[in-house]
């Protein structure tokens, strides 16, 4: 009888919560009755002659008896219920796959918290995400500057150098131009002392020019 009772509330899965309250009250008034029963019977059964029958339950004893045993039944499985339900959320995120039954605070919190949760979680990938793209790019620009330097750099030594070089030129091209500035000095005096001659030359040859013909006229 017990195993029928158990097949039958074990396919149902949820009753009305005032049906529930009245369950709860029986089971309590039951279980009263069933500890004042475990005093009693034995005080009467003393009372009695000792038999070797078993002792027979009244009807509404076992009324009361299938009653206690239905509450507890029903709490079972409301309490299997509870556990089916948070191991479904703990190892498949959801609660929809199962049979309606009056839905419980802490489920429902659990599910805001959870769905709380996961939005601030798809936030923080997205920014995540574009954070990841912005180091990127970043990055990107990062080692395109530090080629840009390096190239300045070397273009800096080389310009660099060429002035050390151009300097190096202008010193010797001065350095060549005062040797040339005094060459062309000692070429203009030597021109000028050389003509300075000349003209002494000429105006000697013009001056015996004329004597030799003077003393021509004297001859004829």
């Amino acid at each position: 009888m017990l195993s029928r009772l158990r097949s039958l509330f074990g396919r149902e899965n949820g009753e009305h919560p005032a049906a529930r309250e009245r369950q709860k009250e029986a089971a309590v008034r039951s279980q009263n009755e069933t500890r004042q029963n475990k005093w009693s019977w034995p005080r009467h059964k003393n009372a009695t002659e000792p038999s070797s029958q078993p002792m027979l339950l009244t009807k509404k004893q076992v009324k009361k008896e299938i009653e206690r045993l239905s509450t507890d039944l029903q709490l079972m499985t409301n309490h299997r219920n509870e556990l089916r339900d948070r191991l479904l959320f703990i190892s498949e995120g959801k609660v929809d796959n199962r049979p309606y039954h009056k839905p419980n605070p802490f489920h429902e919190k659990l599910k805001f918290d959870h769905k709380q949760v996961m939005w601030e979680l798809k936030i923080f990938e997205d920014e995540k995400t574009e954070a990841s793209v912005k180091f990127s790019e970043l990055t990107k620009e990062t080692k395109f500057y530090r080629g840009l330097h390096s190239r300045l750099l070397m273009e800096e030594s080389q310009v660099k150098r060429k002035v050390d070089m151009l300097k190096q030129e202008k010193k010797k091209l001065q350095e060549e131009w005062v040797l040339l500035k005094h060459h062309l000095e000692d070429l203009n005096l030597t021109y000028t002392n050389q003509e300075e001659e000349s003209d002494l030359k000429i105006q000697k040859q013009q001056v015996r020019d004329v004597t030799d013909e003077g003393w021509h006229h004297f001859d004829l």
